[in-house]
């Protein structure tokens, strides 16, 4: 597993809830014929998603460039009705869960806010 990964904190981190994740993911989960990593595939629509994303490219710009190769890649080939061979599937291994720092950071702001004011986060405001 990448280094980054094991960085990672899940709320359920036992033996068990990581089998059922790296089954799911190698069994379940059909982005990986694509090259894709799992938050490739998350809704951009969703505020908490967009503020992530433009965390993301704020901190770490090199990794929204590769989402974005990785998403038109995989766009391309499916438009194709094509799938990588598989020697090229991403791996659970090489899973880098790159947007679960933010979306926790995003999470406790909101909770944070939720608990003080009560008021809605920018991100999520409506806008004309």
């Amino acid at each position: 597993m990448a280094a980054a990964a094991k960085a990672i904190k899940f709320a359920y981190n036992g033996a068990l809830a990581n089998n059922l994740r790296k089954f799911t993911w190698n069994n379940l989960w059909g982005g990986r014929e694509y090259g894709l990593l799992f938050h490739d595939t998350y809704f951009e629509p969703a505020p908490e998603v967009t503020e992530a994303l433009r965390r993301l490219n704020l901190q770490e710009p090199h990794l929204f460039d590769q989402r974005k190769i990785r998403l038109s890649r995989a766009h391309t080939l499916a438009l194709h009705g094509e799938k990588l061979p598989k020697a090229e599937w991403t791996q659970y291994e090489n899973e880098t869960w790159y947007l679960k720092p933010y979306l926790d950071e995003i999470e406790a702001e909101k909770k944070a806010r939720a608990e003080s004011s009560g008021l809605i986060p920018p991100y999520q405001m409506k806008q004309h």
